[in-house]
């Protein structure tokens, strides 16, 4: 055997027994690291396109306000769900209907 195969053969060993590794971490499920995961709704990351002015102006609302831009919109759009719960009302019997 040459060096390149020996080599190659020493790589193939060390790779596999970390990927050996990983799995049995991922099956034992990294048992008790971190917080205990609450059951609470996560936030969902989305992407908007506004109007570059639109925006400075909405940051320096918020800066003023001492809250985040995320914090604003999100308020904005709970107030905007509760003004049309009539909307969400008939749109979950027409979802029914199907």
């Amino acid at each position: 055997m040459g060096k390149l195969e020996e080599r190659e053969n020493r790589r193939k060993s060390v790779i596999g027994s970390m990927i050996e590794r990983t799995e049995t971490l991922s099956a034992v499920g990294a048992g008790g690291r971190g917080r205990p995961k609450e059951d609470r709704e996560l936030k969902r990351r989305i992407s908007l396109s506004v109007l570059p002015s639109l925006y400075e102006d909405i940051q320096k609302i918020a800066y003023m306000q001492r809250k985040s831009v995320s914090e604003l919109v999100a308020g904005m759009m709970v107030e905007y769900r509760e003004s049309h719960k009539e909307v969400l009302d008939e749109y979950d019997k027409l979802q029914k209907i199907k």
